[in-house]
């Protein structure tokens, strides 16, 4: 079972002002590590606790500073650059790392941000702590026996020797203090330091850093379009040199040949991929081999130069690493992983070339680093975290790996020696660190800073109903997969708002908004409201695994379902509210959708062989689903056993998009591609039809979910409203 944080509210807390707070302790001695109270609870910086009236919760260090910051200061405004400045010390971190830490803070307390009564958000400025501070009384004295006051037994001959003894302190002490004030210390050797690329707008992508540090190739999209080319830019110069121009081409995922002379990359264009290498000053191309998948295209460049390295997809369908020759296109396998899963992914060589790394997928985002001989064997597995990775690159010194991961709920870089042992830190902060690139005779890595806004959107289905209104307010932060209440008035959706991905609920109109869950890292998908809208149900992987939940609609610890052998995902309830349909390969096949019967556990097929997402028909003799394999939506009597025939209703939407439709009250709503459409739009099927209807566009839908209300009138989507990213470089990093 997941450990699930306790929502609660404890009394004792009241608001005051500045003046009406009780003093701090005084700087100096232990004060900054004394206990204190605060909203009926025991706050132990020096143990890293806080004791509550139900248990003892355990914080991280960097989060207790930051409740120790504000306690130093209640009533106050401590601005976020203040706690940021004195908590992190100077190490690269950005506003959200901030964030997450007063969102645990708010966790421990049951506070709330719309309704505080701990920290309030003072808005594009800080924090105040507006509960009462007491602190407890330091067991001994913090300040010198000749600075106190009241009477002493040698009071009378010797009292102004002492008070000459003690001035003379406090002018040697207020020197010293002037001193240490004026004077700027210089600037320690090899300090670490952030910096973007060079100022370029649009989508920069793929960084990978020369042998020796000096250049930096990468792919742009020039600003605009959805087009990629190859450009290779100074590390410290401004203007890029263009090394690729083929119109309509993806060129991603530059390798440097190890005398950095060359750089191998992939293109894409329409459904053709191949490697191919060009000079590093441009000029002639030349294709080397097909791509080994068209989705999972990185590659590396041994520093033999003799191999790349890269993925292919395998018999047994799992993505595989394979050595190719740029030579020849000799071809050798490399990893052999087991069917059932993704596969192998983001290979680099180790700078001595006697090892690759690599990131081992379960399923999308679930996966862990590994790395095996360059010659073959057995893999090793480095990290047990069970997070997404999003690419490694090897430390120049051979003996650790820096990779990407959602391991602390947002994507950062940390660091795993290649001994074995737990990940530590590198570098992260409010955006999104990805695809790290290190040299390999410099401290300097470059990575992808990615920046998303998701929001829901509501728009009229058909024209004239009403004018589109965003529903989430502009972050940069993932709202998506929502699904409306019965009676329309509510919608519960996932949202990364709170640093990881949790359901939400809220108001249709987006207001109220409230956190339902805790999971702190799991991933979550597919929340859908009950027919009586009293619980909600969704799957999450935890950690690795994923099984079905539910939980109230007003709150509470989730209820787990299922505890299957393999993944239980993509729930929905039947329309009495006795059973829950879910996919699953718990058979050892592939997909297909079972039911759940809630009374006794039962579990029944439903569909034949590739049955993913299901759905019954508002009078509940129909349910509908999607397959895994093929596009559509199909059909099939709700009654009846896996044999029982079905139909396919209409052929216009995507595997992919099996979050993207529901069953309304008249017809089939769903996310469809029309070749007449530059993009996305929503179909409808009206019950008993077999012609679907093009409603209205749906531009740049990004992420997965769809919900129509009940009279079919407008429709709630995610969108992408931003979406940026720039190349950044580490300097030393730590």
């Amino acid at each position: 079972m997941p450990v699930l944080s306790r929502r609660r509210s404890y009394g004792g807390a009241m608001s005051l002002s500045p003046r009406e707070q009780p003093a701090a302790p005084a700087p100096g001695g232990n004060a900054s590590n004394a206990a204190f109270r605060l909203a009926g609870c025991t706050v132990r910086p020096d143990l890293n606790r806080v004791e509550t009236p139900e248990a003892t919760v355990s914080l991280e260090p960097k989060v207790m500073r930051v409740l120790r910051r504000l306690a130093e200061r209640p009533g106050e405004v401590v601005t976020k650059e203040e706690i940021l400045r004195d908590v992190w010390e100077g190490a690269y971190v950005t506003e959200d790392v901030l964030t997450r830490a007063i969102s645990e803070l708010r966790r421990v307390f049951g506070d709330s941000p719309d309704d505080p009564r701990v920290i309030e958000t003072i808005r594009k400025s800080g924090y105040r702590l507006i509960a009462q501070v007491a602190f407890e009384t330091p067991a001994t004295e913090v300040f010198p026996a000749a600075w106190q006051t009241g009477p002493r037994e040698d009071a009378g001959a010797r009292g102004p020797a002492r008070w000459l003894a003690a001035l003379a302190i406090v002018a040697a002490a207020t020197g010293a203090a002037v001193f240490l004030l004026t004077r700027r210390p210089p600037e320690p050797p090899g300090v670490t330091r952030v910096r973007p690329l060079s100022p370029l707008p649009g989508v920069e992508r793929d960084p990978a850093v020369s042998p020796d540090g000096s250049r930096i190739a990468f792919a742009w999209n020039g600003g605009t379009g959805a087009d990629m080319s190859l450009y290779v830019q100074l590390t410290d110069g401004e203007t890029p040199l263009r090394l690729t121009s083929t119109p309509g081409a993806e060129d991603r995922a530059p390798a440097w040949s190890p005398d950095g002379a060359r750089l191998a990359f992939t293109r894409s264009v329409t459904s053709d991929c191949k490697i191919v290498i060009v000079s590093a000053l441009g000029g002639e191309e030349r294709p080397v081999a097909p791509c080994g998948d068209p989705e999972y295209r990185r590659l590396d460049w041994s520093p033999d130069g003799r191999w790349l390295v890269l993925s292919r997809r395998g018999d047994n369908g799992a993505l595989a690493l394979e050595l190719v020759s740029p030579d020849s296109a000799e071809r050798r396998p490399l990893t052999r992983p087991p069917a059932g899963i993704l596969g192998d992914t983001s290979p680099a060589f180790s700078p001595d070339g006697i090892t690759v790394s690599f990131t081992r997928n379960i399923t999308d985002g679930v996966n862990d680093v590994y790395r095996v001989p360059a010659t073959g064997g057995e893999p090793r597995r480095l990290t047990f975290d069970n997070r997404d990775t999003m690419g490694s690159t090897w430390a120049p010194d051979g003996r650790s790996v820096i990779f990407s991961s959602s391991r602390a709920g947002i994507y950062s870089l940390w660091r795993v020696s290649t001994a074995g042992g737990d990940p530590t830190w590198v570098a992260g902060g409010g955006t999104k660190m990805k695809h790290p690139s290190a040299a390999r005779g410099r401290g300097l890595v470059a990575f992808e800073n990615w920046i998303y806004e998701v929001n829901l959107w509501r728009v009229p289905s058909r024209p004239g109903v009403s004018p589109p209104q965003r529903l989430t307010e502009a972050t940069d932060q993932w709202n998506f997969e929502p699904d409306l209440s019965p009676d329309g008035s509510r919608i519960a959706f996932v949202s990364t708002r709170s640093g990881s991905e949790e359901i939400w609920v809220a108001a249709a109109d987006g207001s109220g908004m409230k956190r339902l869950t805790s999971f702190r890292g799991a991933r979550l998908e597919r929340p859908r409201w009950s027919p009586d809208a009293r619980r909600i149900v969704f799957s999450a992987r935890v950690p690795a695994r994923s099984d079905l939940y539910a939980v109230s609609a007003d709150g509470g610890a989730p209820e787990r379902l299922t505890d299957e052998k393999t993944d239980a995902v993509a729930p929905s309830w039947s329309r009495d509210g006795r059973a829950v349909y879910f996919a699953s390969r718990r058979d050892g096949g592939a997909w297909r959708v079972w039911r759940l019967q809630l009374e006794g556990r039962r579990i029944s097929p439903m569909t034949p062989a590739g049955g993913y997402a299901a759905q019954e028909s508002p009078d509940g003799k129909w349910m509908f689903f999607t397959r895994a394999d093929a596009a559509g939506i199909w059909r099939r009597p709700a009654s009846g056993g896996p044999d029982t025939a079905v139909e396919r209703v209409t052929e216009r939407l995507a595997p992919e998009d099996w979050a993207c439709w529901t069953a309304g009250d008249d017809g089939l709503y769903f996310r469809q591609l029309l070749p007449r459409r530059a993009g996305p739009g929503l179909g409808f099927l009206e019950y008993g039809s077999s012609a679907p209807v093009d409603l209205a566009p749906l531009p740049e839908q990004g992420m997965a979910g769809l919900a129509v209300s009940r009279a079919g009138e407008w429709v709630v989507y995610p969108r992408i409203d931003r979406h940026t990213c720039d190349i950044r470089i580490i300097e030393n990093p730590s």
